[in-house]
């Protein structure tokens, strides 16, 4: 029965959360960007392609390589139904791509980074990043990434190549499943990289891992129900005809970014995991509470000789990692906290200099009434009782 009883438990704790989850992909507006993340893609897939395959190009022990490149992207990233089309267009792009000048290719990078850019401040505002980084730092880290990303892949294709051929007895059937997990394992590594990386905030390395995974899973289920639909029922071809693949890839692009933007909003989300703090109404309260439940538990660091972690400090008060950064942002403007260079957080304020009224008015919302007069003396009531300061109010909650 006690079994039983914790399955149950578990089981509402696993539902409560997805819904959870659900309406923070709903509330975040990720089904509308992820229709402009397509239009964005189809913009910048062009000139992608093109600085991939120049870069690929670019390294003489790939050179072998080139078709299995081309025929990597189309079979992992692109579906069946359109895969000849965008087929023939790649190797005019690859073609073309040996006769850009320097400022064809400086534009063609514009254009690529204009994507990067928008999937960054995308998942900036699904973590509650207060900011984003300068952007000198964020050309060289997306320069690295388009750099990097074609060479991966030729390294990828290389090594998979060579197991699958070069080793003796019963291994080349090793080396073929590799081959076929290969694929989805890159895509697990280029979406971990990209939940840990992206965001200007800390993000649990477990909690990418573990979102990287799911968005990986599940593009590849959507990959076999995708060609499943397309061969059973015809209705594109039917409707369009000879266009039916340009629909067909947009479906492709919209419901793959929706998926990976769902993982973002995972690996945003599983910090509320902890404590079931994504039970928002039974365990978190408003953000005042919130607000002095965080000052409170950096006192009682301080009073400890501690300097506490964002990660720490969120699981002491039972927040999630963005509610708990955005109110230290918030702080920080008053000069209540502040954070140390290696990220840790420590209160830079006595108590005592801290009202409850401050923190409501600051936190919440002014405590004054300008047109309805008639609310002024209930505004000074409330404005008289919360004129404790922090450091009372710390008493009084310990007797």
């Amino acid at each position: 029965m006690p079994s039983r009883l914790l399955a149950l438990q578990t089981w509402h704790r696993i539902t409560g959360f997805s819904r959870f989850v659900l309406r923070r992909l709903i509330d975040d507006r990720c089904l509308q960007t992820a229709g402009s993340l397509t239009y964005t893609t189809l913009l910048a897939i062009v000139p992608l392609f093109t600085i991939a395959l120049t870069l690929f190009a670019a390294f003489p022990m790939f050179g072998d390589y080139s078709g299995k490149f081309k025929s990597f992207i189309l079979t992992n990233l692109v579906p069946d139904a359109s895969g000849k089309i965008i087929g023939t267009y790649m190797h005019q792009f690859s073609d073309n791509a040996e006769r850009l000048t320097a400022m064809g290719m400086v534009g063609l990078t514009a254009t690529a980074l204009l994507l990067m850019f928008t999937i960054e401040k995308t998942l900036n505002q699904i973590w509650g990043a207060p900011r984003s980084r300068n952007f000198l730092t964020r050309t060289l880290i997306y320069w690295a990434a388009l750099t990097l990303g074609p060479l991966l892949i030729g390294l990828s294709i290389s090594m998979a190549s060579w197991l699958s051929s070069g080793l003796p007895g019963d291994l080349p059937g090793l080396g073929l499943s590799l081959l076929k997990l290969g694929p989805w394992l890159l895509v697990f590594l280029t979406l971990s990289m990209v939940f840990l990386a992206v965001p200007n905030c800390y993000v649990p390395r477990s909690h990418a891992l573990l979102a990287a995974f799911c968005a990986a899973s599940a593009l590849d289920i959507m990959k076999l129900l995708f060609s499943l639909y397309i061969k059973k029922f015809a209705t594109f071809k039917l409707v369009y005809g000879a266009f039916a693949s340009f629909p067909i890839f947009l479906l492709w692009l919209y419901v793959s970014w929706v998926i990976v933007l769902g993982g973002a909003v995972l690996s945003a989300c599983l910090s509320y995991w902890h404590n079931d703090a994504w039970n928002w109404k039974g365990k978190q309260g408003s953000r005042f509470e919130q607000a002095v439940l965080i000052l409170l538990a950096l006192n009682e660091a301080y009073h400890n000789g501690e300097i506490l972690h964002i990660n720490t400090l969120r699981r002491r008060v039972g927040l999630g990692l963005d509610v708990t950064n955005q109110l230290l942002e918030a702080m920080t403007h008053k000069k209540w906290v502040e954070a140390s260079r290696d990220g840790k957080w420590l209160l830079a304020i006595d108590l005592e200099q801290i009202r409850l009224v401050d923190v409501f008015e600051h936190i919440q919302i002014p405590l004054s009434a300008t047109k309805e007069q008639a609310l002024g003396p209930y505004m000074l009531r409330m404005h008289e009782e919360l004129g404790l300061t922090l450091a009372e109010y710390a008493i009084q909650r310990t007797i």
